[in-house]
């Protein structure tokens, strides 16, 4: 379709008046365009200026919730440790209370465990301090003195406290050694908390002496908080009350009367802070604690470096009492910061805003010009719909347009035509193997020499996927298509260099369909090119197939078999002959195959090779297949069941072995049918054991361990599995049929067979002879101990009632010859 012309509103006398008009009407429209132009640069600094703030205000807005983010887990992290310390204390605490009479030496141990199962990386340790009557103190100082763990934890400086008339004493009963040579840890040991008014002064905490904050813990019940320089190093004090197990707590008066002790948990404030800023590197972590009545106290703080405050978050932690944590800092930037940022928006919207002003001026200059560049884009797009993004060809649309125009160009000049239809061989192993970038370079390589073979004026074009198309007339077919065919086959079968996408040359062939004539439609051309593909795929590959009238009919009636075999499953049209197999040396009934046949209604009896090829290429096979098993596995257990313990042989068609389904279906076969899986061989054609190597191997291993037993079929045929038949799971190999055929006439086949007996006697493989029709096949084959072998020199293939006779036969025969022996 060709663009109309860009056509003016105008007439002829326009440019005349154009010319008669005054100065004054070019100045007036400059100063308006002048004045259209200021405005709109106006706009654009004030649109560039209101987007700079609104960029540099939102990332403000990022920095500040990646802050709070970051704080967040800072106090996490926080709470996490102070949750681990306070549990600690809590631990030690229950200790107490359950063994009011603990020791040093027992303290330890329990101490011990409580490390190894808390894990405390902020902890120096914990002391407990005793409540004792008067009554009790010289037998309790007695028994504490003499404990080794004690004078190991007061480094061996016993102290006595004297009886001064007092009702309780506090002493200390254990700890950890690391706290019990700080002078601050003495003085708190030294004052007496068991009877507040007879203090005088002594330790002070938020303008309240040791004996009142002590008093107010354990009136409470809760924890007390504080801070201590202990060892040279800042340290968290946690402080708590014991009491008796059992004892009413809900009273002051109840809880002074069961008082036990106290325990007092020491942990270090620079590693409970360094744990809390792990990665934040530029926050400052400030920590406070409310203890119960008194305000918030001061714990500790770290700075994680020199940045700027920007942001300061605050949380409230409820970790057995209240926590402040109060983290200030800057987010780690990513890039720039808001206000360069700010600034290359600004900058950037200048920039926008003087391109959009000289694109204006341009357009409204040259008009021509923008719709020059308008017919430019339409057709690039109009190139984009009718061309293959991939390879540049023409695609489908292009190629039937240009077909129907050869077609009318023919019927016109009396020309001659064809259509050769062009698929690579393999393509889709290429794409398996190497992936789809290669898979993509090989379809580019393909098309660029497609289109150095065809002649200039005719067309190679892509269709889809790896099938291209080739549309010749004229002078080209002089010599006929066949010639166009072989030049385009050479080309490609040329090696294809790989080397960058897979490290290596690919040596692939194509097949071609040629439609050669007048045809009504270019549909109907390029139809019958793809009938003579098809034609030319089936005879082998690497070859043309010129199409003909009955490859029509031979389509027609393909395509009525495969839907006359999806309906013979359902009608259980499909049965099964059986095939005896006999052991050469003996020649007695060794097992049977099993041969699949289909009833037809219309046909009659179809043997395999009538209907498998077409099931094979439509994935009926599949289906087929699982049938198969399920009916031979059932007929075989049943013969079982009756005295015949004789095994039975399934073919496995090549897209069976390509599904991960036909372990599970040979899985059920048995498990349904009974049948022990010994009892059951699996024959796969030499042929199928190449398409995909490592999948089939591994099916294969797959149903090795189910315990059926593996036998390749044609062996030989190929010579192909002789270098990898050892890595598979295989217990027999079938020696070829063409094979046995030629023994009498032919040295080099005897010399073979004899090669392959021998081949599987190395690997322990059974070898059996296929088509044994003649006593000259049998002398040979027994010959070359040849181990099993089935043909009609023995038995053709009976039906479910004639092999179960022939098999009771059998059995007779040899009992009789056994008895007679």
């Amino acid at each position: 379709m060709l663009l109309p012309d860009d056509t003016s509103d105008h007439g002829p006398g326009d440019d005349d008046a154009q010319l008669s008009r005054s100065p004054g009407d070019g100045g007036a429209l400059g100063r308006r365009w002048l004045a259209a132009m200021c405005a709109l640069a106006v706009l654009c600094v004030a649109a560039s200026v209101t987007a700079a703030l609104m960029w540099r205000s939102s990332v403000r807005a990022r920095e500040r919730q990646t802050f709070q983010t970051a704080a967040a887990d800072v106090s996490g992290r926080l709470e996490t440790s102070l949750r681990r310390d306070t549990d600690f204390v809590r631990s030690v605490r229950a200790i107490l209370s359950l063994q009011p009479n603990l020791t040093a030496s027992g303290y330890g141990r329990w101490l011990s465990l409580l490390e190894d199962r808390e894990g405390e990386p902020t902890g120096y340790g914990a002391l407990i301090v005793k409540r004792v009557p008067a009554a009790e103190l010289g037998s309790f100082q007695a028994q504490r003195n003499a404990d080794p763990a004690f004078r190991t934890l007061v480094g061996g400086h016993l102290e006595t406290v004297a009886a001064s008339g007092r009702s309780h004493y506090c002493l200390l009963a254990g700890g950890s050694a690391a706290l019990s040579y700080d002078p601050e840890v003495a003085l708190l040991l030294q004052g007496d908390w068991c009877d507040p008014t007879s203090l005088i002064g002594g330790y002070a905490h938020n303008g309240t002496t040791r004996a009142q904050f002590t008093q107010a813990i354990t009136d409470d019940g809760g924890y007390g908080v504080y801070s201590l320089t202990l060892s040279n190093a800042d340290s968290l004090i946690i402080e708590v009350a014991a009491y008796r197990p059992g004892a009413a707590l809900t009273s002051v008066a109840q809880r002074q009367a069961a008082v036990l002790g106290w325990v007092l948990g020491s942990f270090s404030t620079n590693s409970l802070m360094h744990a809390a800023l792990a990665g934040a590197h530029d926050m400052t972590v400030s920590l406070y604690h409310a203890n119960p009545g008194l305000g918030p106290e001061f714990i500790g703080r770290m700075e994680g470096g020199k940045a700027a405050h920007a942001f300061t978050d605050e949380a409230t932690l409820h970790v057995d009492g209240t926590w402040i944590v109060k983290v200030t800092g800057a987010p780690a930037l990513s890039g720039p910061s808001a206000d360069i940022q700010a600034v290359a928006v600004f900058v950037g919207g200048m920039l926008a805003s003087a391109l959009l002003l000289a694109l204006v001026l341009v357009l409204a200059r040259s008009r021509e010009h923008a719709l020059a560049m308008v017919r430019e884009k339409t057709g690039q797009l109009r190139h984009q719909a009718l061309h293959d993004a991939l390879t540049g060809l023409p695609n489908r649309v292009l190629a039937l347009d240009r077909a129907e125009q050869m077609l009318a160009r023919a019927r016109r000049q009396q020309l001659p035509v064809a259509a050769l239809y062009v698929d690579v061989d393999d393509f889709k192993d290429v794409n398996d193997s190497f992936g789809h970038a290669a898979g993509d370079e090989l379809l580019r390589i393909v098309a660029s020499r497609l289109e150095s073979v065809v002649r200039e004026g005719d067309t190679a074009a892509r269709l889809g996927g790896d099938e291209f198309v080739v549309l010749v007339e004229g002078s080209t077919l002089d010599a006929g298509p066949e010639l166009v065919a072989e030049r385009l086959l050479e080309a490609l079968r040329r090696p294809y260099d790989m080397r960058a996408e897979i490290g290596r040359e690919l040596s692939l062939s194509a097949s071609v369909g040629i439609a050669y004539g007048l045809r009504g439609t270019a549909d109907e051309l390029l139809r019958e090119a793809d009938i003579a593909l098809y034609a030319a795929k089936a005879a082998g590959r690497n070859r043309f197939m010129l199409f003909h009238a009955n490859m029509q009919s031979a389509v027609q009636d393909r395509l009525a078999t495969q839907m006359d075999l999806i309906e013979a499953l359902e009608r259980d049209e499909l049965f099964l002959l059986y095939r005896p197999t006999f052991d050469l040396q003996s020649e007695r009934v060794a097992g049977v195959e099993a041969l699949v046949r289909w009833r037809h209604p219309t046909r009659g009896t179809l043997a395999p090779r009538e209907f498998l090829p077409i099931a094979e290429a439509s994935g009926l096979s599949v289906a087929i297949g699982r049938w198969v098993l399920a009916e031979a596995c059932r007929r075989a257990a049943g013969w079982h069941e009756r005295g015949l313990p004789i095994g039975i042989s399934v073919n496995v068609a090549a897209r069976q072995l390509e599904t991960d389904e036909l372990v599970e279906h040979v899985a059920a076969a048995l498990r349904d049918s009974g049948l022990e899986p010994r009892a059951l061989t699996l024959e796969v054609s030499e042929s199928a054991l190449l398409g995909n190597p490592q999948g089939t191997g591994a099916r294969l291993r797959q149903l090795a361990q189910l315990g059926v037993r593996i036998a390749i079929d044609d062996f030989g045929a190929r010579y192909s599995a002789l270098t990898s038949v050892h890595e598979l799971p295989a217990d027999a190999v079938k020696l070829d049929r063409a094979l046995v055929d030629r023994i009498a006439s032919s040295p080099r086949a005897s010399a073979l067979l004899q090669t392959f007996v021998a081949f599987g006697k190395t690997l322990a493989l059974d070898t059996l002879a296929e088509g044994v029709e003649d006593h000259i096949g049998l002398a040979h084959a027994q010959r070359e101990q040849c181990d099993r072998g089935h043909g009609f020199l023995f038995s053709r293939a009976l039906d479910e009632h004639a092999i179960e006779a022939f098999l009771r036969a059998g059995a007779r025969g040899a009992q009789a010859q056994a008895a007679g022996g």
